[in-house]
């Protein structure tokens, strides 16, 4: 099987694309003949391009450029018209996107990494393809529109989700196979042979040293992107709703959160005991170190890598219920779910009061992830939806007069 995998983030950064992207290009190495091509709108540093290139067989780049919506058409249509393709205001040059065509000719399969890289080349058909939708637009917008802060990013998240919902609409019209990340997202797609599941994982990482011990430290945690509105949202929540409560039972306790915008992040939050690390090389250690990690998103479409993250490194997790999604997470076994403030306090208060209560969590939470969200056991998903994908085409192929 001849595979032609077009995606956009670095492998080398630790972000849910980044990860995402590089465990499906290993997995989909081991079932055909793999190529790459890398749609981008940065510059990759040098160290990304050899490191890449070092694993994997880089076949070509294209670069985005910026293609402004103008006009009052336009603007309708990106409303309006399910098939309008510029909906993220970026574009592969023409002169780069002929060489494309040959790439298409000579793979079985293209599988591309979402949506914004799908319509930056400007086709709306795309034969013998799987889209990774990850993180569907729709359901980012409608979840966004309760935390918005006043009518018009109300409204406009309204458009926005309504427009995309008619996007999503025709996505089986346009590639022959969809993978959403959780179970739930199946039936928004219509179901059937051509919607496969396709979870989010993480690599088993090897056992590491903690930088301190929990039982002293009395440390809660978050990783991710705090320039991405659902985690901002998420840890903002946490600070005003949740920290002033903990520090009341647990007064040494702190807050350390890892990530892009994390020092920022934690000299304007109000509060005491707030730590931004910003971007960690090696979290092992440090995440070795908390009590708990939690997830307190209250917004987005997709599933939260963290989770994954978390039961991997057996790091208990406190997590509410929209940040649990897509996860086969069961309540005081895997993580404690807590769908308001005071669960989110009584689950913390617990898990740093109850070293017991810990490694309950931890070692059901590993058990969770190797049978479920290693990357070994994601594999046959991938294997199907490959197969799946070939088996439409062929469909497709003979029922051409």
């Amino acid at each position: 099987m001849r595979i032609l995998f077009l995606c956009t983030a670095p492998f080398t950064e630790g972000s849910g694309a980044s990860v995402r992207t590089r465990n499906l290009a290993r997995i989909m190495s081991t079932i055909g003949e793999l190529k790459i091509a890398v749609a981008t709108g940065r510059d990759w540093t040098a160290e990304q391009w050899a490191d890449a290139r070092k694993e994997f067989s880089i076949s070509d780049i294209f670069h985005y450029e910026q293609a402004p919506i103008g006009g009052p058409i336009n603007r309708w249509r990106q409303v309006f018209d399910p098939r309008f393709l510029n909906t993220n205001g970026v574009r592969v040059p023409a002169k780069e996107a002929i060489r494309l065509e040959s790439l298409l000719d000579n793979c079985d399969v293209v599988w591309l990494h979402t949506q914004k890289l799908a319509n930056a080349f400007r086709r709306f058909h795309w034969p013998r393809s799987v889209i990774d939708v990850d993180d569907y637009p729709s359901r980012f917008h409608a979840s966004a529109v309760a935390q918005a802060p006043w009518i018009l990013p109300k409204l406009r998240r309204i458009r926005n989700a309504y427009a995309w919902r008619r996007r999503e609409a025709v996505w089986r019209e346009r590639f022959s196979v969809l993978t959403v990340c959780k179970q739930a997202d199946v039936e928004y797609f219509g179901g059937g042979p051509r919607v496969h599941v396709v979870p989010n994982g993480f690599t088993a990482p090897t056992p590491v040293t903690p930088a301190c011990d929990p039982a002293q430290a009395q440390r809660l945690g978050m990783i991710g992107d705090f320039t991405y509105l659902p985690n901002f949202d998420g840890v903002s929540w946490f600070v005003r709703e949740c920290w002033p409560a903990i520090r009341a039972t647990h007064p040494t306790a702190t807050l350390r959160l890892i990530g892009k915008d994390s020092e920022g992040l934690a000299r304007r939050l109000p509060g005491e005991g707030i730590v931004g690390l910003g971007y960690l090389p090696n979290t092992g250690p440090e995440i070795a170190s908390w009590s708990a990690m939690i997830v307190p998103t209250r917004l987005g479409g997709g599933t939260h890598l963290k989770v994954a993250e978390g039961l991997a490194r057996r790091v208990p997790l406190v997590v509410t219920p929209h940040g649990s999604r897509g996860y086969d997470l069961v309540h005081e076994r895997h993580a404690w779910i807590a769908a308001d403030r005071e669960s989110f306090v009584r689950g913390c208060d617990a898990l740093l009061a109850d070293p017991v209560l810990r490694e309950g969590f931890a070692s059901e939470g590993s058990k969770l992830f190797e049978a479920k969200y290693s990357w070994d056991a994601i594999q046959p998903a991938v294997e199907r939806t490959l197969e799946a994908c070939l088996a439409h085409s062929r469909r497709a192929a003979h029922a051409l007069p």
